[in-house]
């Protein structure tokens, strides 16, 4: 399988676990168990791992998190190399707000709509739902904003009873540490279940077949 570029997209204010938790999955995978034996005790990855993570901010600056952690981007939406998959993490309703007026960003998500996957974590379904790409299609978001997106998009399906919905090339997740049920169903995808089953186990996380 050729190695997949995976672009993490960060803003100010964005939820810690939104992003880490897809990212450390991603990350971790491996194309077999002797690879995932040999991660867990070398400080440095593998080269030959399927995914390639890292993030992306607007301007390629700094951005402070929801939690204030402070976090330096890989890359600016200028410079980011050419993506095969692309993660819209979420936040508060007013972090989130800020980047849906944002131009400039949803002109760059909207140019990545034919890439293998677009996905969603958390609140970050209001950023692709301001985008269009998710009119007419399946969706979900944090149990407490469902409605609100709904409101905001009645074009959009939303799901509510689902941690993970996938339709066409996005794939949305519910709240918080869903973007890492989001992440593994990702692998199954692209790897299958051996996979996903095994990265997992590696980081010791029950898998909920809980998708749409």
């Amino acid at each position: 399988m050729r190695r997949k570029n995976v672009g993490i997209l960060l803003f100010d204010y964005v939820d810690i676990l939104d992003f880490a938790g897809p990212a450390e999955v991603l990350a971790l995978t491996t194309n077999n168990e002797a690879e995932q034996a040999v991660t867990l005790y070398k400080k440095q990855l593998l080269p030959a791992r399927p995914f390639k993570v890292f993030t992306i901010t607007e301007a390629g600056k700094e951005i402070k998190t929801h939690s204030g952690i402070k976090v330096v981007p890989d890359f600016s939406i200028d410079t980011s190399p050419e993506l095969d998959i692309l993660i819209i993490p979420g936040g508060p309703l007013r972090a989130v707000q800020s980047i849906v007026k944002n131009q400039k960003i949803k002109n760059w998500i909207i140019k990545h709509k034919s890439i293998e996957y677009i996905c969603s974590v958390c609140t970050g379904a209001y950023i692709l739902g301001e985008t269009g790409l998710l009119d007419g299609k399946k969706a979900t978001t944090h149990h407490l904003a469902l409605k609100l997106l709904q409101g905001k998009y009645p074009d959009i399906r939303v799901i509510s009873d689902s941690k993970v919905v996938h339709d066409g090339n996005l794939i949305s997740s519910g709240g918080v540490s869903s973007g890492i049920n989001m992440a593994l169903y990702l692998v199954e995808q692209i790897m299958g279940k051996p996979a996903s089953e095994r990265i997992a186990k590696t980081i010791e996380f029950v898998q909920e077949c809980n998708h749409y």
